[in-house]
């Protein structure tokens, strides 16, 4: 009698531990790295396009290469301190969670002030800039683009950002690279915005050419008023050349 008491004691004894061991297990954590979204294919880069913009006191048009300013831009400092430049732009295709997106990728210069209460020692930068769309306002950009009509062909996105090279020397995530660029990327898609973002091009024949005029994403509401005497051009054939698909 004593023995098969002895033998259950010890059984819920043994019970107990599996059962407790279960337990702690079943809280256990891994540590996984999360996963981000990675770019599946690119286009050539676009690294040339003249940027006029008309100046409203004088009338005159004024030409700039990569950059939209009313005045002739001879210096990088300059340039940083202008939104629409560039240094190249293409299109990215990447795959997160089973979604398909576009991405509009493109350099510019930027900067920002050290002291912006009072808008003092202006410090300038890289910046690395993307625009996410759907594959269906990517292929309204194509089909638009080949109907060549002359009429304002845009797209708005939720999904916007950048990453700089402004705080690169603390490392880790303020590197300028693309581990932080698609984790930048990976967050946009995630967590969407509440206001819009722009991109507009007007497909069209000038004198016998064909042109594309464009201006960087921006504020909806001012890209088509801005589109009237600020964008950049470039011959159709080149800007075809950033078209992945």
């Amino acid at each position: 009698m004593m023995i098969q008491e002895k033998m259950k004691i010890k059984d819920l004894i043994l019970a107990t531990f599996f059962i407790a061991f279960a337990t702690i297990n079943s809280k256990a954590q891994i540590r996984e790295n999360k996963v981000t979204a990675q770019f599946s294919s690119h286009s050539e880069k676009l690294t040339e396009a003249t940027g006029w913009e008309q100046n409203n006191e004088t009338g005159k048009w004024i030409e700039n290469k990569n950059v939209i300013d009313k005045r002739e831009c001879t210096s990088s400092y300059w340039i940083s301190y202008v939104e629409q430049n560039f240094i190249w732009l293409q299109f990215n295709t990447i795959t997160y969670n089973s979604q398909k997106y576009y991405v509009l990728l493109y350099e510019k210069l930027g900067g920002e002030y050290k002291y912006p209460s009072i808008q003092e020692d202006w410090e300038g930068d890289n910046r690395m800039c993307f625009f996410i769309i759907s594959p269906t306002d990517y292929e309204i950009i194509k089909t638009q683009i080949n109907l060549k009509l002359g009429k304002n062909i845009k797209v708005s996105s939720k999904m916007s950002g950048f990453i700089s090279d402004r705080y690169k020397i603390l490392g880790g995530e303020y590197q300028y690279n693309e581990e932080n660029l698609m984790a930048k990327i990976t967050k946009a898609i995630e967590q969407q915005g509440y206001t819009e973002t722009c991109f507009i091009l007007n497909s069209q024949v000038v004198n016998g050419e064909e042109l594309v005029r464009f201006r960087l994403p921006e504020n909806c509401f001012s890209s088509e008023e801005n589109m009237k005497t600020k964008y950049f051009e470039v011959k159709t054939v080149d800007f075809k050349k950033i078209i992945t698909e």
